[in-house]
């Protein structure tokens, strides 16, 4: 297996910090992953490997706001940690990944492509699929959440921060409505040494910008209107995975409710997985290995019965 990490410069000028993993041997097919809020790309650096050793390459940036990506914004006045963009944030990071998506086709000619979205990356692989769906072979959305009420009472509280706060300045109060009282204590895993990890990782503990939450509820708005859920593509495979002990998906229900919508819309390869008992970061619980070879098995299932 070979890891390497290299700056990529977007179309707006932005520099991009991008790591792959690849197989020593031929590569199978593509996945592209797109990381949650307030993490890093080399988190899944064990899923990487994993994916490496069954001949599949994972590429992923770290999104602006994060990881190296922020850190490089941050030594060349260019950015923070925590802020997307100055203009439409979220949908900035959708594109960030379509054009890395058309970079790794561009070096890897007639290989397939995943889209693997967790959390925050969820919601931009949701994006995603609504408008570029037919530009990638299939998705996993983890650790997702689909239409919930609450998010139209945090355009309003957004509205009024606001007005009280710089969008690049942080708000504890904004903060504490987002993350409710379902957030208490870990929440991310039943691993107690990788929640600890997580917690002592400066890259996974700042805290994030009303921009950016401004960004995001704006973004959710977008991917949960009936009109662009209809847009993604019928024949697209997406396989969505979530613990029931999650609160991001509201222990399964919200999960459960965008399967629904999907049915519905009459996509004709979709499926849906709750792990019992497992909390946010499925790739991180303590069933990780059953989660990887779940997902393993419906890529290669999903590829090969798409022509």
């Amino acid at each position: 297996m070979n890891y390497d990490v290299e700056t990529i410069t977007m179309s707006d000028g932005n520099k991009n910090v991008f790591h792959h993993w690849l197989p020593d041997s031929d590569i199978n097919f593509i996945v592209v992953l797109s990381h949650g809020m307030t993490e890093h790309a080399f988190r899944y650096d064990d899923f990487g490997s994993f994916l490496a050793q069954n001949g599949i390459a994972l590429y992923a940036e770290d999104h602006r706001g994060h990881g190296k990506t922020a850190e490089l914004a941050v030594k060349e006045g260019t950015g923070m940690f925590g802020y997307l963009a100055d203009v439409n944030g979220f949908f900035r990071v959708v594109d960030d990944i379509k054009e890395e998506v058309e970079l790794v086709k561009s070096r890897h000619p007639g290989k397939k492509v995943v889209l693997f979205g967790h959390s925050f990356g969820s919601f931009i692989a949701q994006c995603y699929i609504e408008k570029y769906g037919n530009s990638i072979d299939a998705s996993v959305l983890c650790g997702t959440a689909g239409p919930r009420f609450v998010v139209h009472a945090g355009k309003l509280i957004v509205s009024i921060a606001k007005c009280f706060v710089d969008k690049k300045n942080t708000s504890r109060v904004l903060e504490k409505f987002v993350f409710g009282s379902s957030y208490k204590g870990n929440w991310l895993t039943r691993d107690e040494a990788l929640a600890n990890k997580a917690a002592a990782d400066p890259w996974c503990t700042f805290h994030c910008t009303v921009g950016f939450y401004a960004d995001t509820i704006s973004g959710l708005l977008f991917i949960h209107s009936k009109k662009n859920l209809k847009n993604i593509p019928v024949n697209l495979p997406v396989f969505l995975i979530a613990g029931d002990a999650d609160p991001v998906g509201t222990y399964g229900k919200t999960v459960t409710k965008l399967f629904k919508i999907y049915q519905a819309n009459g996509m004709e390869s979709i499926a849906l997985r709750l792990y019992s008992g497992a909390r946010h970061e499925l790739l991180n619980e303590t069933n990780r290995e059953e989660v990887k070879n779940d997902v393993l098995s419906w890529m290669k299932e999903a590829l090969s019965c798409k022509s």
